[in-house]
């Protein structure tokens, strides 16, 4: 069950609105990370957030200013893992003072139960049940969309973790009858092909910062953009064009030859 209303009856400090609890196939290592992820919310979460500001942040939790349409609201995330549990706290603008008390219970190595508890305060008790309704139904969202996130980031991880191809070229037949972009795998990485100005394009598959899907937002005028945080990739380059240090790496050569394309890794000459 994944919604409990209980409130509290009359009281002038912090009132209980209910909780939500939910059974989420990852592991704790995802789900701290995620929460202390502050940067990918007006991202993954684009509804609920438009922008955020960080004003600190750590392996303790972070501080952050985030807007929604013309609201601005100062928050904070503390990150008690002995405890296995963070507490978010609005420190400024709407529902000033509300906590949202998230903890976690490990069931196996990748399945974890949360309850996550909402605190407001000074909330009539005739509002209190439909108020805590729409914190239960935000947080259902908003973890329909982490849990993408995350499930896709530890299947990337667990990959790198296998025995893969290590070919050092590819040839592809008749591109121009491919659908674009094209993905392959090549030396054990997943790349995309693609085609801009008349000219062959190939760019990794997953953002070098947390492996994002780089497949998943067309690429426009030689750049790709990242979903999960917003970094933006010059394709030509490497070099991200958004403000990040990360780089997208070297990348395979693309030769193109009457019967298709040779897709390749120069290989290293040995000295005599």
């Amino acid at each position: 069950m994944k919604y409990t209303f209980e409130p509290t009856g009359a009281n002038a400090q912090t009132n209980h609105l209910g909780s939500y609890r939910r059974r989420l196939p990852v592991s704790l290592e995802r789900m701290y990370e995620n929460a202390l992820d502050w940067a990918h919310l007006p991202h993954v979460h684009a509804s609920t957030f438009d922008t955020i500001t960080c004003t600190e942040s750590g392996a303790w939790g972070w501080r952050a200013t985030v807007t929604s349409g013309d609201e601005d609201t100062e928050i904070e995330l503390l990150l008690d893992r002995q405890a296995r549990r963070w507490i978010t706290r609005t420190k400024s603008g709407q529902n000033v003072g509300a906590e949202i008390w998230t903890q976690v219970f490990q069931v196996e190595s990748r399945v974890l139960d949360i309850t996550v508890d909402f605190f407001v305060p000074d909330i009539p008790a005739s509002d209190r049940l439909s108020l805590g309704k729409a914190y239960a139904a935000v947080y259902e969202r908003l973890y329909d969309e982490d849990v993408a996130l995350m499930s896709e980031r530890q299947r990337q991880l667990d990959r790198r973790l296998e025995g893969r191809s290590t070919d050092q070229s590819l040839s592809i037949e008749n591109p121009s009858r491919l659908p674009l972009p094209h993905a392959f795998s090549l030396g054990g990485r997943d790349y995309l092909l693609h085609q801009q100005d008349q000219a062959w394009l190939i760019y990794p598959a997953r953002c070098p910062h947390q492996l994002g899907p780089l497949d998943a937002l067309p690429l426009v005028d030689g750049q790709v953009t990242c979903p999960w945080h917003g970094y933006v990739f010059d394709v030509r380059s490497g070099r991200c064009v958004s403000g990040a240090t990360c780089h997208l790496g070297p990348m395979p050569t693309v030769t193109e030859h009457s019967d298709g394309l040779v897709v390749s890794w120069a290989l290293p000459v040995n000295p005599r």
